[in-house]
């Protein structure tokens, strides 16, 4: 819940997400789903594009979309 190199998590789902080129784009099924494979295609603002690509397969991805998606608000 806590951001760190990155951005927090929890809320991300659904939410609007600035980047740094500043444009807004809504953290839906289809941004998730890249910047889990391509996770330097699409830099959060203010964070560095540091996150190594990983192998992984269609089944990998849909699980940490879902999680995600399942992760609340971090304000409660």
């Amino acid at each position: 819940g806590n951001e760190g190199v990155g951005p927090n998590w929890a809320g991300l789902a659904g939410s609007e997400v600035e980047l740094d080129d500043g444009t807004v784009v809504v953290a839906d099924e289809e941004y998730l789903t890249r910047s889990i494979v391509e996770p330097n295609a699409q830099i959060v603002k203010g964070f560095n594009g540091i996150m190594p690509e990983r192998e992984l397969d269609a089944d990998e991805v849909a699980a940490i979309v879902a999680y995600l998606q399942e992760l609340g608000d971090p304000a409660g």
